[in-house]
This record gives C-alpha cells, sequence and structure tokens, in this order.
C-alpha cells in the first residue's frame, strides 16, 4: 500500500518566491494540454509555454483563483509534496544530466516545478501509438510470447544503458528514485533518447537540514519488492529496490506486459506466488532475462554493478557502447520502420 506522505512545514511554500500579484499564466494560455497528455501518478504535466512544461498536482484541496496564496490548503496534499520533492531533489543532484529532463525553475507564486518540454512525449504514449509495429509473437517463447521485435531491440538496449546513466547520478546522491512509471520516461523525438522526469515517488534525505523525504511504491502493483518473500521484502523505496523496478520496466518493454500479466493468473496470484514460492517471471537472455532476475533478487550491489553487465550483455551480441549510446545504431532507421511517425505534433 502506498503511504500518504504530508508536506513537512515549510515546504509548502519553500520555492514560493513572489510578493506580490501574478504576472506569468500558471499554463500555457495556448493551451495546458500537451499533443500527447502526460500524467504521472496524480500528477499532471501541462504547458507552461513554447519550450517547457509545470508540474500541477491533482489535489483535492485546489481551487483556482486561491492557489496562489501561502497558506491555500493545497500545499499540504501528498501530491502537491511530490512535485515540491522534485525540485528538491534537483537542488540535491545540483547539475544537469543527459538522461534526466532539466528543470528550468520553479512558478514563482506556486512554487511548483518547471521542466524542458519533450519534443515526443512520454514511454506510454510511444507505446500507445506503436505497439502494433513493436511486438511479434514468439512461439516458442515463455510466456507471455509477445517480444520487441529484432530490430527494435537494440533501442531498448540503449534505452537501459541512458536510464542507468541517469541512475548512477541519482544514486551518487543516495536518492532512490522509487518507481520506474512510463510516463515518466520521456522521449525525445530527434533522437529517441530517453530521460528520467520529475522525482514524484523518490525517497531521499538532506543531510544537511537532516529532512527526510519520503517515497512509495504504487498501490495496486502485485509484482512489486512489496510481494517478495518476509526475508527480502522491503515496504520503501531503496538504491536496491531501483534496481528491481528497472528491471520490471525493462520487463515491461521487452514482453508488453507487467510480470504476471499475460500468464492467466488470477487477482493476487501473481503476489502470492512470489511471496509463498519466491515466483519470477522469466525471460530469455537476449531480452535480459537473467539480469533481470539479478534486479529482482538484488544480487547486484550497485547501479554500476548492473550498469557493467547489461553493457557486457549488448556487446555479446556484437554492440559497441560508447557512453550510454550503442554506435552504428542508426535511428533514421528505425523511425522509417515506425514510419517516420515520430513528431512533436501527436498527428
Amino acid at each position: 500500500m502506498a503511504r500518504t506522505v504530508l508536506c513537512k512545514p515549510g515546504i509548502g511554500t519553500y520555492y514560493r518566491t513572489a510578493t506580490g500579484p501574478r504576472t506569468t499564466p500558471l499554463t500555457d494560455p495556448k493551451g495546458i494540454r500537451l499533443p500527447r497528455e502526460i500524467s504521472i501518478g496524480r500528477v499532471n504535466v501541462y504547458s507552461r509555454d513554447t519550450n517547457s512544461v509545470i508540474f500541477e498536482p491533482s489535489c483535492r484541496f485546489w481551487v483556482d483563483g486561491e492557489v496562489d496564496e501561502p497558506d491555500a490548503q493545497w500545499r499540504e496534499d501528498p501530491e502537491a509534496f511530490q512535485c515540491f520533492k522534485t525540485s528538491y531533489a534537483y537542488d540535491l543532484i545540483g547539475k544537469e544530466h543527459p538522461r534526466i529532463v532539466p528543470r528550468l525553475g520553479q512558478d514563482p507564486w506556486t512554487g511548483l516545478p518547471i521542466l524542458r518540454k519533450p519534443t515526443y512525449g512520454s514511454l506510454w504514449s510511444f507505446f500507445e501509438e506503436y505497439t502494433s509495429k513493436l511486438y511479434t509473437v514468439e512461439a516458442k517463447a515463455t510466456s507471455p510470447n509477445d517480444r520487441i521485435k529484432p530490430e527494435f531491440l537494440p533501442l531498448v538496449y540503449q534505452w537501459s544503458l541512458q536510464l542507468l546513466s541517469a541512475l548512477v547520478l541519482i544514486h551518487s546522491h543516495n536518492i532512490a528514485y522509487g518507481v520506474f512509471l512510463e510516463e515518466s520516461c520521456w522521449i525525445s523525438a530527434e533522437s529517441l533518447d530517453i530521460s528520467l522526469a520529475g522525482f514524484i515517488y523518490s525517497d531521499f534525505r538532506d543531510p544537511e537540514k537532516g529532512w527526510q523525504f519520503r517515497g512509495d511504491f504504487i498501490t495496486g502493483l502485485e509484482f512489486s519488492p512489496e510481494s517478495l518473500p518476509p526475508s527480502r521484502m522491503v515496504r520503501d523505496p531503496t538504491l536496491g529496490t531501483d534496481m528491481f523496478m528497472f528491471g520490471t520496466l525493462i520487463y515491461r518493454i521487452m514482453t508488453s506486459y507487467e510480470p504476471g500479466e499475460g500468464m492467466g493468473h488470477s487477482l493476487g496470484e501473481t503476489a502470492r506466488l512470489m511471496r509463498d514460492g519466491d515466483w519470477l517471471p522469466d525471460l530469455e537472455d537476449e531480452f535480459m532475462g537473467k539480469i533481470l532476475h539479478k534486479c529482482w533478487r538484488f544480487e547486484y550491489d550497485t547501479v554500476e554493478e548492473l550498469q557493467s553487465g547489461v553493457q557486457a550483455l549488448i556487446e555479446s551480441y556484437g554492440w559497441s557502447v560508447k557512453g550510454d549510446e550503442l554506435e552504428d545504431l542508426d535511428i533514421d532507421h528505425i523511425k522509417t520502420l515506425l514510419q517516420g511517425n515520430i513528431t512533436g505534433s501527436g498527428q
């Protein structure tokens, strides 16, 4: 179960710097909606202007006309805490990274974070648009037998390296990212690079102030660190559960299913099998199956160790890796396979 986490005293106005009436619209006057809508949990991502978006919490106490007030009730809601926590995590990290969507600042009146606008949208939108082109049925594969097509597998390899590259920096500041949602993984229309957006579910502590920013897992996910056998069960995000959650995201990308789905499991069966039988889904080696098992069993001590394992697997299939990219990966060809529809327009 996800916990209710209220804002720390003062965090609700920590990023509020305005002292007078609003002079800049909170959201884009031309339309708050992006061509491909993004919501990360209960945080909406709205257009701010041509080049930026703003995180706006879906709060029960959000009242238009009162949101700018320093004592507005919405500032105490859990969803507001997730937004302010996002800015705080960016502050702790203190520098930009090509695989973390840049924060551009905060709205001076609400204190809500402003990020660079994605040129395409989220990974969730990508799969909504292209699932029919991305997957094929492998008759001899373990159930579920949908698999990413061979021509798109190198792109997934590159995404895995890019996500881990971001995670190395995040973990260096002792920040647990929390949950890798498809909605918080944003895609570049030009390069198809992937970047993490925000720190909605993150868990970390400010060592100077002693402030603890609690994160949580998502209620309703059966395949979760909370469902593991008692000896390995984890209830709160840690650096280790980040690797578990990374493995879960990669499994979803490789198969188009959540772990445990597409296998005939009844409601609650996946969680029961994990808890009572230490069950984990299998996946073939080329789809990173052994690596995912090690993620789910917490067999990597650090994300750097996981990163090295992923790179070694990729290189074993003939690819050269430079940084967090595959050398000679033909992105234009991949776009052609997708019929050239990767654009920022959503049309």
